[in-house]
């Protein structure tokens, strides 16, 4: 039986681990107020999981990602966004980490619904040690640097 279609989430993680992973119902599309929603649920997380910190949000210029309306509730959340430049999957941990870590693991697996395939990859994102984590994030100034010494060309070709 073939797997359901392609399923959309948003994913937020730091060097200790998971904070958040959402995901949407098919044929919705991540909007700046659906974004908002998610930062706000993203606060909660952070208020629970990481207590006390100062909170560093590097995210994408997607549209919704850089709506007025997402970049007013981060002001009143009190967080930084970190720049990132346009269409750089290469400094963006998420591509070059984490997504490309839950796509081996889930490999040639098949799964008969949408439900499935969002509890193998929760499943997939918590069983990592904070080291994995940790490697990821620690891996972005590196990267920064070889985009810098290629002038914006991709790291990995």
């Amino acid at each position: 039986m073939p797997s359901p279609a392609k399923v959309m989430g948003t994913v937020f993680w730091d060097g200790e681990g998971l904070i958040l992973a959402e995901f949407l119902e098919h044929g919705q599309t991540i909007t700046a107020a659906r974004y908002v929603q998610t930062l706000h649920k993203l606060c909660r997380a952070l208020r629970d999981k990481r207590p006390g910190r100062n909170i560093i949000i590097l995210h994408d210029n997607a549209r919704p990602h850089a709506a007025h309306l997402t970049l007013e509730a981060i002001a009143k959340m009190g967080w930084e966004v970190l720049p990132h430049p346009s269409y750089s999957p290469d400094v963006a941990p998420s591509d070059y980490h984490l997504f490309r870590f839950v796509r081996d693991q889930l490999h040639g697996q098949r799964y008969e619904t949408t439900e499935a395939i969002q509890k193998a990859v929760r499943q997939c994102l918590r069983m990592t040690g904070k080291e994995f984590y940790r490697r990821g994030i620690f891996k972005l100034p590196e990267r920064w640097e070889k985009c810098v010494q290629r002038s914006g060309d991709y790291v990995e070709k």
